[in-house]
């Protein structure tokens, strides 16, 4: 019996079980403020079910670079030069954002990839189980032609050894066959079967591929995958994330990442995503078909706030780059690794003191002005809204328009009301680690909320200065299936 075979076999056994004794599912469920992201089980999770927060060029901060791993992240980003003669060098090429190179976090000085990788290693040996670690290694602007990625690739197996799970690894955990030219797709199947169980992979490091020759990234990638099978008719070791949009088309089985041919785009199992408008598309996608993806960059909120990482983990990012306070987890409500989706992003809002009544589009109306107001829930579209990247509340009935303030100030007692979505202050909703949602207009301080408490049908849903009580600020935000958002 083929060995491999055997164990993914067991691994979704394991799994299966664990879903029947647990009732996991990766789609949140109910959840009321505070709201939390799950925790991981290594024996219950899966690698693609699971999210990582990072330090954003990680080689550059702190005193090392495992007292990252020290103080509980789980994956790291290392940029590389192809600066002089590195595929010589045992240790590879230097770890730098340009050419000055030098001393950074690693044991080498100057620092050479191979002194980080073997850093992370000598860290996991003193730490065993607590794997799998993520590498993402950034190539910066040079000559990465093809058979340059090629060297990097095997200076990379050649210093970890069997420490690094290669794709080929997931490839036949995915099909259950060895890896060959006229193969299962190897996308279509592991969007089909995921990844092993984390506890599988404790001990092993991903090595996952962003960055490439300048304006051509993408053909970097889809190039260097196909050098590599050409020439050694295997998959390469690590694993390429090209560079992606805000849309599902190059992510699902079947699509095309730019730049790159549709047959090689199928050997693609991870995306670089730089945050931007409605990337919660593109990161549901990637949830969806139990890809990696690496998101960088802000976008309206920092990347180390709350409301920023609540939308990514509410989405499916995997990796979430933060510039600053990486280590915040707001009193464990988003730790710094847990699960994908766990954190409600498609939702019915209701009153955590009237749970029968949700926010609902008067009438399922569609024009400007409409009315929003508390009503029966009774499942309408018009009651179901998606939290986009922008923090915008947008019904499902009417997927252009936006949960709006009237007159485009928050106050006091003003009123919500749906709106075409133009980008304004006045359709961004912050959510909280207290669990409000904050108008982003007026400098933040007013929050949604329900006028006086009401119950009836047609209370309407006002902004009031944060922090009342008299007009109640806190929702419990129900899980609803997702939907295909197209138009904007």
């Amino acid at each position: 019996m083929d060995i491999s075979v055997s164990t993914r076999r067991l691994n979704r056994i394991a799994a299966t079980l664990a879903v029947a004794a647990f009732g996991f599912t990766c789609h949140a469920q109910t959840q009321s403020p505070p709201y939390a992201a799950q925790t991981l089980n290594p024996s219950v999770h899966r690698f693609h079910q699971a999210y990582y927060a990072m330090q954003h060029n990680t080689y550059e901060h702190g005193a090392s670079l495992t007292g990252w791993l020290d103080a509980g992240t789980r994956a790291v980003e290392l940029d590389i030069v192809d600066v002089g003669a590195w595929s010589s060098d045992v240790n590879g090429p230097y770890v730098s954002h340009d050419s000055n190179v030098g001393n950074r976090n690693c044991s080498g000085n100057p620092d050479r990839i191979g002194h980080c990788l073997k850093d992370i290693m000598a860290w996991m040996d003193a730490h065993p189980g607590q794997g799998p670690i993520s590498v993402y290694v950034d190539m910066k602007p040079g000559d990465w032609s093809s058979s340059n990625v090629r060297l990097l690739d095997d200076k990379l197996r050649q210093i970890l050894g069997t420490r690094m799970y290669t794709s080929g690894e997931l490839y036949q955990f995915a099909t259950g066959v060895p890896y060959s030219s006229g193969g299962p797709a190897f996308r279509a199947s592991v969007s089909a079967n995921g990844w092993p169980l984390l506890s599988a992979l404790s001990n092993k490091i991903v090595v996952a591929y962003t960055g490439g020759r300048l304006l051509a990234t993408n053909q970097t990638h889809g190039g260097a995958i196909e050098y590599i099978r050409s020439a050694t008719g295997r998959l390469p070791y690590g694993f390429f994330c090209p560079d992606v949009e805000s849309t599902p088309n190059q992510i699902v089985p079947g699509g095309t990442v730019d730049g790159v041919s549709n047959a090689t785009s199928q050997f693609f199992v991870c995306s670089n995503l730089k945050a931007r408008d409605h990337h919660q598309i593109a990161a549901n996608a990637a949830n969806t078909h139990k890809q990696l993806m690496h998101m960088w960059d802000s976008h309206v909120y920092a990347n180390d706030s709350y409301t920023f990482n609540y939308i990514a983990v509410a989405h499916g990012v995997g990796a979430i780059g933060r510039d600053g306070d990486v280590l915040q987890t707001w009193g464990g409500l988003i730790p710094l690794s847990g699960v994908r989706r766990s954190l409600p992003g498609y939702f019915e809002l209701r009153p955590t003191y009237a749970t029968t009544k949700c926010m609902d589009v008067n009438g399922s109306g569609t024009g400007n002005g409409t009315r929003i107001d508390l009503r029966d829930c009774n499942g309408g579209n018009n009651q179901r809204f998606v939290y986009t990247a922008e923090g915008q509340l947008r019904p499902r009935h009417v997927n252009t328009q936006c949960t709006d303030i009237s007159g485009g100030n928050a106050g006091n007692l003003v009123n919500i009301h749906l709106w075409d979505c133009d980008g304004g202050a006045s359709e961004k909703w912050a959510i909280g680690s207290d669990g409000r949602f904050r108008s982003v207009s007026n400098g933040s301080q007013y929050c949604m909320s329900v006028q006086s408490g009401g119950t009836a049908n047609g209370t309407r849903f006002v902004t009031y200065a944060c922090g009342s009580t008299a007009h109640p600020q806190f929702f419990r935000l129900n899980a609803v299936p997702d939907w295909a958002q197209t138009s904007f």
